[in-house]
């Protein structure tokens, strides 16, 4: 039988350590902070979206500038939902906006993941998202950006807009203040951020997702507040480069 040097040996086995452990790493950049916005007040423009413009491998979620809607850009098209006076929920497609709180990544290319029939909840969507990523190499130490494509069968969306009179800014005001609804049954795009470390996708410890979404025509967006979904999606991971 062969012998390996001792020295030999220890480098293999460190080498095939090393290749397990290798983790491909998304970079998610963030633009404000959501601690300086609830203790701080602190409403004031961090990111512009003109600087985004023509850039077809950006996905972004964030807030507008005076908390006067949220942002979503994919894939080179922007999607700023606001509430109109009418206490509407709108969509501006240009890249006019500007933000006080932003998460984006480049990704050129996604790789799809069917979501099974008996991940239903919000809960059990978090727990498949971390699986995946596990699965497929994709870091999980630090946040990552996903896509989801498909029908909803149930969907609850919040379009935020703040009241210049409060002067208090609490994480609950942020998510209850504005418009609401629920939509079922329809087609939607989906993108989000996950993380162990809220801070890093601007939520508080209830949960490790951040998302937001375009229907199908174009005429709603918002933040995912909740969800039920029942085999009809499709997960999407940044694919190795």
């Amino acid at each position: 039988m062969k012998k390996f040097p001792i020295g030999s040996l220890s480098l293999l086995i460190f080498l095939l350590f090393t290749a397990c452990d290798h983790r491909h790493v998304v970079s998610v950049t963030r633009e404000g902070e959501l601690e300086d916005l609830i203790r701080n007040g602190d409403l004031s423009t961090h990111a512009r979206l003109e600087d985004f413009k023509g850039q077809r491998d950006v996905y972004a979620i964030g807030t507008v500038t005076n908390n006067e809607g949220f942002i979503t850009l994919l894939g080179g098209r922007s999607f700023t939902s606001y509430v109109d006076s009418n206490k509407v929920a709108r969509i501006d497609s240009s890249f006019n906006a500007e933000a006080t709180l932003l998460l984006y990544s480049r990704v050129e290319k996604w790789k799809p993941y069917e979501i099974p029939a008996e991940v239903t909840t919000y809960k059990q969507l978090e727990q498949f998202i971390s699986n995946q990523a596990n699965k497929y190499n994709v870091s999980r130490s630090k946040a990552f950006p996903f896509m989801m494509e498909g029908t909803a069968a149930e969907l609850h969306w919040h379009v935020l807009n703040w009241r210049p009179n409060i002067k208090e800014i609490t994480y609950k005001k942020v998510l209850t203040l504005g418009v609401s609804g629920q939509i079922a049954n329809e087609k939607i795009i989906a993108i989000g951020f996950y993380s162990k470390d809220p801070k890093e996708i601007f939520v508080h410890q209830e949960t490790v997702l951040h998302m937001h979404f375009v229907n199908e025509d174009h005429s709603l967006s918002g933040r995912i507040e909740d969800m039920k979904l029942d085999g009809r999606m499709v997960l999407y991971l940044p694919a190795n480069p």
